[in-house]
This record gives C-alpha cells, structure tokens and sequence, in this order.
C-alpha cells in the first residue's frame, strides 16, 4: 500500500509541474553592506496543497528533478530576457543531486543561458541526506567553474551541515533562520554561530542569514558582520511576474 501511494503522489506532481499548477514567489536577499537587492530566491507555492506536504513525497519519489529543471529552465529564460537586473537563485533538492543522471540533465539547460553566470545562483538544499555526496561535488564543481555562485542552504539545522561543508565547495552559506534566532537570544548558540562565521576568509564564502523577521534580528545580523540576510523584516515574498 505505501508503493501504491508514492506512485500516485509521483504522478500527481508530474501533473503539477507540466501543467505548471503551482505559482513561483521571489523573495530579495539584500546585501547588509550597500542595502541593495543582491538576488532574489525564488520559492515554489503549489495551488491547494500545502509545499511541504507535496515536497517531501516528490524527493522520496524521485520526480522533484522535474520540478528543479523546470525552474532552472525558467530562471534561465527570465535572466536572458533581463540580462542587467538583480540575479536569482533556484534550489536543487539533494535528492536530485544524488541521481547520476541530473547532472547532464542541468548542464544541458545551461547551454541555453546567455547572460552572465555569476547572476544564476544554485541553493543545495539540505532536507535529503545525500548518498552520493561525490555527485554532488562534481555538479557544484562544475557550476562554479562555469562561474555560478553556489549556496548551501540550511547551514545549522540539520545533522547534515557539517558533513555538506567537509565535502561540498560552496560560494554561500545560508544560515539557517532558526539557528539566528537561537543564537541572539543565548551565548552558547552566539559562540557556535561566531565561530562559522570565522570561516568565511578560510572557505573563501559568504554568508546569508535567512528568517529574518523583526528589526532587532535584522540588527542582530548586521552588527555581526554577516554579508546578506533574507526575511519578512527584508522582503516579504512576491508573484515572480516576469514569467
């Protein structure tokens, strides 16, 4: 019974995507430095279901690469139709990621893309832990040869982070927003935080702080130094409506 049921969420979210029954947002990332929009992210909202609750079945399944091409092969279009404003970022599902067969799959839709790399960012998400973290190195490699930024998204939530830093190359790191939280209310996850943040000249990256909600953790994440942030207290998501 359970294979049956992954089948038929499986076929249901083909549907979803071919016929583009799901509606993309963007929210901005604004760099803390200049206060300019620096990308936005682009999220996914599916009409009448909850995203999570039509996420997760879709990695288990399998079929979220139908998703992650499709909004790569969007993104590519918008960014060649607007080649001087800000950059987007698409996210790639680790469960994507970790099939042999994506790969080729992404560096064919690039061959469509004329404007400038640096202004199409990857976010690997981090909610499938990834077998194949080979795989992985190999694409992010790659993209960064070709001159995309990369993102690791979700740095501090999962069990997975410190792994994903020890084997995967990375532009950005994305601090996760409840791990923000956490820290500028105690010392011990302030500590934690401060020390990722030494990182940033060793790794050579950048850092997002993403769950920014209020004025004071807007405050927080400034007087700490970090790079960009992302947040209600920034931007609430928008219609993409430039697709």
């Amino acid at each position: 019974m359970p294979e049956r049921s992954n089948v038929l969420t499986a076929a249901g979210f083909r549907a979803h995507v071919s016929e583009q029954l799901y509606t993309v947002m963007r929210q901005p990332i604004v760099d803390l430095g200049d206060g300019h929009v620096h990308h936005y992210e682009w999220l996914v909202r599916f009409q009448g279901q909850g995203t999570p609750g039509v996420l997760r079945p879709a990695e288990i399944s399998g079929v979220i690469r139908d998703l992650d091409l499709s909004m790569l092969a969007q993104a590519i279009l918008v960014l060649n139709a607007d080649p001087s404003g800000p950059g987007i970022a698409i996210n790639l599902s680790g469960a994507s990621v970790d099939r042999e067969t994506f790969m080729p799959s992404v560096m064919a839709c690039l061959t469509a893309l004329t404007a400038d790399p640096s202004r199409l960012l990857i976010e690997l998400t981090e909610s499938w832990d990834m077998d194949r973290l080979d795989l992985a190195e190999s694409l992010l490699s790659e993209l960064i040869k070709r001159g995309h930024p990369v993102c690791l998204d979700d740095v501090g939530a999962g069990a997975a982070s410190i792994r994903y830093l020890r084997a995967l190359p990375a532009s950005w790191l994305k601090i996760d927003g409840g791990f923000v939280a956490a820290a500028s209310a105690n010392a011990r996850d302030l500590a934690i935080l401060k020390a990722l943040l030494s990182l940033r000249e060793p790794l050579g990256v950048r850092f997002i702080a993403e769950g920014i909600e209020t004025q004071n953790l807007l405050d927080f994440v400034s007087a700490l130094g970090i790079d960009a942030a992302q947040g209600y207290a920034i931007g609430a998501p928008e219609i993409e409506s430039r697709i």
